[in-house]
């Protein structure tokens, strides 16, 4: 069974969300990934995942429902920004021989499809702000209870930082294609990026009598860009 592009669109979307889930899950749980101090019967061990989360200190119980109430918005997030991602691969395709806001002025003519459009990328932007301010307040929660733990400042701040990094990639990777898309009418993947190729020599790393015909060329690349400028203005 052969798949059309818009499945084959779907598919990729599907996997590099799995990808992103457990990212997710683990800048989110803080109080239960990162490595703290029990007690074992002759020294001081790391806990375990189910130790963390039956630890019924009142500060940690706080924190643990903090975690779980993001991995809800977190999910609330993914819903909004699948859904979002559908409706794009349902009613546009990517061509790369036009610009980005080619899709900006095709909408003017088609009033509908641009207020749904609309609609997907407000309510992606508010959906992503409230997420971040519950993943703020559970940020920190979360310190305070690992901030008095010894194992924690010994070996728990590598993955400590790598999961807020995570949350944070994430975060700002909603944002920009939320704000981006609102302010110039676009439809900008939350999924599908592009590789940009190096195709030619740098200037500086050319011979002396091969910088004039690279010169010459970038030259009439520029040109007609400058022509058209002109045109505009």
């Amino acid at each position: 069974m052969k798949l059309d592009v818009d499945n084959k669109e779907r598919l990729k979307v599907a996997i590099l969300f799995l990808l992103q889930s457990y990212k997710v899950v683990m800048g989110s749980m803080l109080v239960v990934f990162v490595p703290r101090q029990c007690e074992g019967v002759n020294q001081t061990i790391i806990c375990s995942v189910n130790e963390n989360v039956q630890n019924a200190d009142t500060l940690n119980r706080a924190a643990l429902c903090s975690n779980f109430v993001t991995i809800l918005f977190f999910i609330a997030t993914y819903a909004v920004e699948l859904r979002r991602e559908n409706f794009c691969v349902h009613n546009f395709d990517i061509d790369h021989d036009v610009g980005d806001n080619n899709l900006a002025i095709i909408l003017k003519n088609k009033p509908d499809l641009l207020k749904e459009l609309h609609l997907h990328n407000n309510l992606y932007y508010k959906i992503t702000a409230i997420t971040f301010f519950v993943y703020l307040i559970n940020f920190i929660l979360s310190d305070i209870v690992l901030y008095d733990d010894p194992t924690f400042w010994k070996a728990g701040l590598a993955p400590y930082f790598s999961y807020i990094l995570l949350i944070l990639m994430k975060l700002y990777n909603c944002y920009y294609i939320s704000a981006s898309s609102m302010q110039d009418d676009k439809a900008l993947s939350a999924y599908m990026t592009e590789f940009s190729s190096f195709n030619v020599i740098d200037v500086d790393m050319l011979d002396d009598e091969d910088k004039p015909l690279q010169e010459e060329k970038q030259q009439i690349g520029v040109g007609p860009i400058i022509t058209t400028l002109h045109n505009v203005i």
